[in-house]
């Protein structure tokens, strides 16, 4: 039992060729099957979403081929499957991602919840200061923002882009732009499920509903104001395209998204403490994601390979468990 770096345990089994002469073919059978390769989003020239099997971890984007191409079977089930698999594979990895923290980690979850515990001591005053500059222009301005970060806003420029790569999906920017839009859609969709949730789970009051800022309402309903959705899916699909574009994209997407993030303070529809925790889970939602699908050489899963174990003879095969 070997147990390499990078959470890979190897467990090797060998028998001698006179042993295993007579199980051969079940053996060989058994390693195809295990190692056939599926379809990933993450492909090794940096870009994201769906790759083709041909696009190997580490190599280059030679000899790949796009989604449109016709596979074994029905090309369409067989990429509504693949797409299928692969969402669910993300949410148990987006999900089981704090099991796997690590030092770093936890400093920066502390260091996010030190930062929402203090701004909800200066909610009040933040709040008061943002009220009281408001003008027309700059309410007009708010506004403006505040329906670009709508769900149905960010949601529509996810479908538009996943359509405008799929048009030019024989060019390598096309084909990546596709892919991309596709993991900011799933990080969309993460978002808004887990901020809903906390949402109901928390119950915080708006501050335009009058009440003290520490006034909670667990369960009883999902418009509340703890953490903010604007602020969450405007940092978590910034976060997927920041990471696959070079400057200045992820400049302006970051600046979007925080201007998104304060309109909702300027309208008295969240308090600051609000908008900083839907920013942070929305930016760990995304980069998370995006992470996942550039490295899936390391990601959770099993294989069976077989290999010679000397020079002596005999044969043998390894079971990969990758955690």
């Amino acid at each position: 039992m070997i147990l390499s770096r990078g959470g890979s345990l190897r467990i090797p089994f060998i028998e001698r060729s006179q042993a295993v002469h007579g199980r051969m073919p079940a053996i060989l059978l058994t390693a195809a099957m295990a190692t056939w390769p599926c379809l990933s989003y993450g492909c090794d020239d940096g870009t994201i979403g769906p790759c083709a099997p041909g696009r190997s971890e580490g190599g280059s984007a030679i000899g790949t081929r796009s989604l449109d191409e016709p596979t074994p079977g029905n090309p369409i089930v067989d990429t509504v499957r693949s797409l299928g698999t692969q969402v669910v594979d993300d949410a148990t990895y987006l999900f089981t991602s704090p099991l796997r923290i690590d030092g770093k980690g936890a400093l920066i979850v502390g260091a996010i919840g030190a930062g929402i515990g203090g701004l909800m001591v200066a909610d009040k005053t933040i709040q008061r200061a943002f009220q009281e500059n408001r003008t027309e222009a700059t309410d007009e301005i708010a506004r403006t923002l505040e329906t670009i970060g709508f769900s149905r806003t960010v949601l529509g420029a996810n479908v538009a882009l996943i359509g405008a790569g799929w048009l030019f999906r024989q060019h390598e920017e096309g084909n990546k732009l596709m892919r991309t839009a596709l993991v900011g859609l799933e990080a969309q969709m993460f978002t808004e499920g887990l901020v809903g949730l906390t949402k109901f789970t928390v119950g915080r009051a708006r501050p335009g509903a009058g009440l003290d800022t520490q006034t909670f309402e667990p369960f009883e309903g999902f418009d509340k104001s703890f953490p903010s959705s604007h602020a969450a899916r405007s940092f978590a699909v910034a976060a997927v395209f920041a990471d696959a574009y070079p400057q200045p994209v992820p400049f302006l997407l970051y600046t979007g998204a925080a201007l998104i993030s304060l309109s909702r303070i300027h309208t008295n529809e969240h308090f600051s403490s609000d908008v900083f925790a839907g920013a942070a889970l929305g930016f760990v939602i995304g980069k998370v994601l995006s992470w996942r699908h550039q490295h899936p050489d390391i990601l959770p899963g099993w294989s069976i390979l077989p290999f010679v174990p000397d020079a002596r003879g005999g044969l043998g095969f390894t079971i990969d468990v990758r955690f």
